[in-house]
């Protein structure tokens, strides 16, 4: 991993921190890990509310919530017709150019 790959992927889980509901700092993460692996990530909403002790709509809606702010993206349906998610780095870029304009002092 190059020093620039490691700033990107820190902004990017530090900027996840905005998503709306309790565990929605957790979905780039796991989006990130599973995407670093095999490209693409699925997220088991049943197996991800068991594991955090939240109902199954609870955590739809906080899938919901990463992908409405823009933090993960669908690229499509596996085999068995689950969805396939990528992250968008983007956010990560966004919260570090926010960062360095307050640190500059810049508005």
């Amino acid at each position: 991993m190059t020093d620039e790959d490691y700033h990107l992927y820190t902004a990017y889980l530090m900027a996840g921190d905005k998503i709306r509901g309790r565990h929605g700092f957790r979905i780039p993460a796991l989006v990130m890990e599973q995407w670093e692996r095999q490209g693409y990530a699925v997220l088991r909403t049943n197996t991800l509310a068991r594991h955090y002790g939240v109902g199954r709509k609870t955590m739809w809606r906080t899938i919901q919530a990463a992908i409405n702010a823009g933090f993960i993206h669908e690229i499509g349906r596996t085999a068995e017709g689950k969805a396939m998610y990528i992250p968008c780095f983007e956010r990560g870029r966004e919260w570090q150019a926010s960062r360095e304009m307050r640190a500059s002092g810049s508005h």
